[in-house]
C-alpha cells in the first residue's frame, strides 16, 4: 500500500512541476503539488483572476503542463484535436472562477468555497466535466455581505447566478485593496 501512495505523490509532483513551470517564470513564487488558490499571494491572485486572454493562457499552460500535453503554443497553433481543447479549456475556466471565489474569500465575501483546501493540481486530476457543463461548484455569500438578503430570497439556481455577477466587483475591489489608500 505504501508503494502506491508514493507513486500517487510521485506522479502530482511530476504534474506539478510541468504545469507549474511558467508559473514559477512569471510570478517569481514557489509553487508545488500542495500549492492551493489560498497559498497565492495577493498579486499573483489579482493577475489571475483578472479578466483577458493573457490570463487564461497562464491557466492554459498549467492544465497542459500538469497533463503533460506541452504549453499554450501547441492550444494556440491548433496542434489538438478538438476534443482536447474543449476539455483543457473547461479545466482553465474552471480553474479561473477557483481564483476569482478565492477574491471574494479573501474579501469576506463568500464563507465557503468547495474543495478550497484541495491543492490546483488535485483539482485537475481525474475532472473530466461534459463540456458546457458547471464545472466548478459554487461559494456561498456571506451572511455579512450588504446584499445577503437579498441574496438570501433568489431560488438557488439564481443565487448562483448572483454570485458570478459580483466577481467584476470582487476583482475591482481586490485591485483597489491592493493599490492602498
Amino acid at each position: 500500500m505504501g508503494e502506491v501512495i508514493e507513486l500517487e505523490r510521485f506522479r502530482q509532483k511530476m504534474a506539478a512541476d510541468r504545469g507549474f513551470h511558467s508559473w514559477l517564470q512569471r510570478f517569481r513564487e514557489q509553487f508545488g503539488p500542495g500549492t492551493r488558490f489560498q497559498d497565492l499571494s495577493d498579486q499573483t491572485l489579482l493577475f489571475l483572476a483578472t479578466p483577458g486572454e493573457e490570463n487564461l493562457f497562464v491557466f492554459i499552460d498549467l492544465v497542459m503542463g500538469a497533463q503533460g500535453l506541452g504549453d499554450s503554443t501547441r492550444f494556440r497553433l491548433a496542434d489538438l484535436e478538438i476534443s482536447a481543447k474543449e476539455h483543457i479549456l473547461d479545466l482553465a475556466l474552471g480553474l479561473l472562477d477557483r481564483a476569482r471565489f478565492e477574491v471574494m474569500r479573501r474579501l469576506g465575501w463568500v464563507s465557503a468555497v468547495p474543495d478550497e483546501n484541495l491543492p490546483i493540481i488535485q483539482l485537475l486530476a481525474g475532472a473530466r466535466p461534459p463540456v458546457g457543463a458547471e464545472t466548478v461548484k459554487l461559494p456561498l455569500l456571506a451572511p455579512e455581505h450588504p446584499r445577503f438578503a437579498e441574496y438570501q430570497a433568489l431560488p438557488a439556481h439564481d443565487q448562483g447566478i448572483f454570485i458570478r455577477r459580483l466577481i467584476p466587483r470582487a476583482v475591482s475591489e481586490f485591485r483597489h485593496r491592493l493599490a492602498g489608500p
